[in-house]
């Protein structure tokens, strides 16, 4: 049976406009979209100036994954802790940013291409952390006897990275001199407590702090 020719074509045309609608609520990007990346420190979000960004991504092209991650921008923070870097659009899987310097923890953030449905410029925030290296020596400097022990432990609030372990650790004898060498988290004090022993009797914790300063090699002795 032939349907009337008046009713098709109402479906057709009401079918047509939804599709017009469906594409019109989707905005389209820019051909060349950016983000614009801040570094601030992590402890208290004040603008850091000269860190390097490197902006990577993975793409599909000719209906090939490539798995690898190619550079596509980079730059260096002002002043004013702000870069921005600016690139092509393509068929991405997904970008991968990295915030790196001499003295600072690397921090990585990974976003995905549809947040640029809604605008070609894309704000993204790293926290940077300063970091250094230091050697703790446990240094048995008033000898007793062979039962003389300490037990040791680091009371660095856990964070993002791997540094130095908050395990107790016990080391005894009458010539001990006891090195652990770790990251830590810099410009700020690091924490740690200890107790001591002598004619095998305990005396009680003590706990102190050292400053650690960024991007150094810092030796650090604890006589005992």
């Amino acid at each position: 049976m032939k349907l009337p020719e008046w009713p098709v074509r109402r479906i057709w045309i009401a079918l047509a406009s939804i599709a017009a609608t469906s594409v019109g609520c989707r905005p389209v990007p820019e051909t060349n979209i950016s983000f614009e990346v801040s570094t601030t420190l992590a402890y208290t979000g004040t603008p850091i100036s000269g860190i390097s960004v490197s902006l990577e991504r993975r793409s599909v092209g000719n209906g090939v994954f490539n798995g690898n991650y190619e550079l596509i921008a980079e730059g260096s923070s002002n002043s004013e802790g702000l870069v921005e870097l600016n690139f092509s659009r393509v068929n991405a899987l997904d970008y991968q940013i990295t915030g790196y310097e001499e003295g600072w923890f690397e921090r990585q953030v990974f976003v995905n291409p549809d947040v640029f449905l809604d605008s070609e410029l894309q704000s993204i925030a790293l926290d940077m952390t300063p970091k250094a290296e230091i050697t703790i020596r446990l240094l048995n400097a008033n000898p007793f006897d062979e039962m003389d022990a300490i037990q040791f432990r680091t009371l660095n609030t856990p964070g993002d990275y791997l540094t130095c372990s908050n395990e107790w650790g016990t080391y005894s004898g009458l010539d001990l001199v006891e090195e652990r060498t770790c990251w830590i988290e810099a410009d700020r004090y690091l924490a740690y407590t200890y107790r001591t022993m002598r004619q095998e009797e305990w005396f009680d914790y003590v706990v102190d702090s050292i400053y650690i300063p960024r991007g150094t090699a810092l030796n650090f002795t604890l006589p005992w």
